[in-house]
């Protein structure tokens, strides 16, 4: 089966995760990285959606 679509973590624009069930390990990581940009993203085969927190 093709992998149509996942979830990035990154933290101050370097990738350090990625996976299908972001919700605990995004608090995780920002948890550990306090004072740095960490943000989340939806990327699909097609495109990438940015969201930040």
């Amino acid at each position: 089966m093709e992998k149509k679509f996942g979830y990035v973590i990154k933290v101050d624009g370097r990738e350090v995760w990625h996976g299908l069930n972001p919700k605990q390990k995004f608090n995780e990581i920002k948890s550990q990285n306090i004072g740095k940009q960490v943000s989340i993203a939806w990327k699909t085969k097609e495109d990438v959606l940015v969201c930040q927190a």
